[in-house]
Formats: C-alpha cells, structure tokens, sequence
C-alpha cells in the first residue's frame, strides 16, 4: 500500500501493519537522514474521502516515543517529500478523513 525511499538507501515497501489502520517503517540510522519520500504503491488507494497521516516518532530524552506529524497522502496526492533533519525511528501512518 505504501513506499518509503531515503536517497542512497534501496526503495522499502513492506511497511510492518501495527494496527487495523496504522503502518510502520523503520528508519535506521535516521539522525543522518535529511529527507524521506513517502507514497502510496497504487495498488490499493485509499476509501473515498480518506487519506493517510505520516508521523515521524523518534525517542525522547527517557525514551519515550515522540509523534511528530509530518503531513499526508491521499489518492490525489500520493506522495510526498518530507524534511526530517532536525527532528530527532520510523515512519507512521494513520488513515483518516481528508
């Protein structure tokens, strides 16, 4: 359903699905990461009126997950490029209403 690419690193389109509605990737080494492109396979689009949230979570200073919301993707527009650098591992996608 969806793609992750980094430059320099191989194209990831097995997202782990971590609820009914919610896909994973992860991103090592992501402190050295300065843009992340996120889109949609086009083989499965989302329902009408629907799109899809992209968070990047990093830890915090205890180590707890901090959400940062990034933006989104929609069948009208599947992809889209994200700056993360200066954000402190993985990607999130949330579906919801567009």
């Amino acid at each position: 359903m969806f793609g992750c690419l980094v430059a320099g690193r191989l194209v990831q389109t097995a997202a782990q699905q971590v609820a009914e509605d919610k896909f994973v990737f992860d991103l090592p080494d992501y402190e050295n990461i300065n843009h992340v492109v996120v889109f949609m396979l086009g083989t499965i689009p989302f329902p009408e009126g629907m799109g899809g949230s992209v968070y990047f979570s990093y830890p915090d200073s205890s180590g707890m997950p901090v959400w940062q919301l990034l933006g989104f993707v929609t069948n009208g527009k599947p992809s889209a490029i994200f700056k993360i650098s200066g954000l402190k591992s993985a990607l999130y996608f949330c579906r919801r209403n567009s």
